[in-house]
């Protein structure tokens, strides 16, 4: 009745797995709290400046990571080490710039910065914890996301309770937390690189880069939903904090016990939908995840009381979990297992390409129409996903790989 033990929803992981998910939780709770709830209220309710600049800083910052993240997991894969300590430390000095020089050329170049020393993290630490071949890939892999999203969703919850009492006060908890992540990086990480089994066997970027390409799943599956998911999360980036305070009325504090009800749903969803997608048809779970997000964006923009904004939060949160490792099961199947950072550095490019568009438009949007047409922009994103992954015949595609 119980099974053996190999199916249940559990892994062991080693002591340096664990301080690498630590170092993505500490990281993904600084970038989170940073960009994702500091910067819009800073820079228009404390700077003055529009939403235009949120968004083309926030473009920037993915532009960076998004151009350089293949070229990043390539040198990770073989030097290791080095990249990923020299990448902390260049968004370290990214953050003093953006701290001591509040211009807009200034920041828009300085979140640019942090996201090229942000490149190579995100693909040490899933190249690690959930390499290619490892039992229950699809279990670690929701392992690794629930790190990201708890960091990231501790962080935006977090310094909303901060910064009703002092803006600076952001800026020195970020940097404090980003030291600590130095500290974690150099220890977590030995000499001879953070993938030293599968540097030695890095048979060279275009070499892996074509080995990606003739795999039909990356031009037929992946593309598609690759674009439109990261798109759609970039049109929110900029518009959803201020859209929360000024049309529901949520103040900072409200705002973060909002942002824990999702981020609860979702961390606690993400390992059992990641048991769920060894299990059952990656389609389905694709297709009905991008739907509910779409339906209850929809309805978001016409909410205005507290109460519908957390109901909302709850199962977008839980929509959100049914995607993640479907969607990074998929990816999966076509990394090359000697090249597997450089093999996430590709798809994350290619990710990033809607998340560096998504925060610019959705700015413009907000400001030539209104805060909630980006919200409807944003349904129909994901609407559009969700139609082409329950109608696109996805298993098949898989069944011939």
């Amino acid at each position: 009745m119980l099974g053996a033990v190999d199916s249940l929803p559990f892994v062991v992981i080693g002591r340096r797995e664990g301080a690498l998910l630590l170092l993505l939780f500490l990281t993904e709770f600084a970038r989170g709290a940073f960009f994702f709830t500091f910067l819009p209220f800073w820079v228009v309710n404390y700077l003055g400046f529009s939403v235009t600049v949120v968004g083309f800083a926030v473009s920037a910052h993915y532009l960076t990571e998004t151009l350089f993240k293949t070229i990043a997991g390539w040198e990770l894969d073989r030097l290791g080490k080095p990249i990923l300590v020299g990448g902390l430390v260049l968004s370290f000095l990214s953050l003093l710039l953006l701290k001591n020089w509040p211009a807009p050329p200034v920041m828009i170049a300085a979140a640019g910065l942090f996201g090229l020393g942000f490149s190579p993290l995100w693909l040490g630490v899933i190249s690690k914890v959930a390499p290619v071949g490892s039992p229950h890939r699809a279990t670690r892999i929701s392992m690794v996301f629930a790190t990201w999203l708890a960091g990231a969703g501790s962080g935006m919850v977090s310094v909303n309770f901060i910064m009703a009492k002092s803006y600076s006060l952001v800026f020195w908890l970020v940097m404090i937390i980003w030291t600590i992540s130095l500290v974690i990086a150099w220890f977590s990480t030995d000499q001879k690189g953070l993938l030293a089994g599968t540097a030695r066997l890095n048979p060279g970027i275009l070499k892996a880069l074509k080995y990606m390409a003739a795999n039909k799943i990356t031009i037929s599956i992946l593309l598609p939903g690759m674009f439109l998911q990261t798109l759609a999360a970039g049109l929110l980036i900029p518009v959803l904090p201020l859209f929360i305070q000024h049309h529901l009325h949520l103040d900072h504090n409200q705002y973060g016990l909002l942002l824990t009800a999702g981020g609860i749903a979702a961390v606690v969803s993400l390992l059992p939908m990641g048991y769920l997608a060894d299990r059952v048809a990656h389609k389905f779970l694709l297709g009905a995840g991008f739907g509910l997000s779409s339906l209850l964006l929809g309805y978001l923009a016409y909410s205005r009381g507290a109460a519908e904004a957390f109901f909302l939060a709850v199962f977008l949160g839980f929509s959100y979990a049914m995607i993640l490792p479907a969607w990074n099961s998929l990816l999966a199947k076509i990394i090359p297992p000697d090249s597997q950072a450089m093999g996430w550095g590709v798809f994350a490019t290619i990710e990033g390409l809607g998340i560096t568009i998504g925060p610019a438009l959705g700015s413009l949007v907000a400001r030539l129409i209104g805060m909630p047409a980006t919200l409807f922009t944003t349904t129909g994103v994901l609407l559009i996903a969700s139609f082409f992954y329950f109608f696109y015949p996805t298993e098949k595609f898989l069944a011939k790989e």
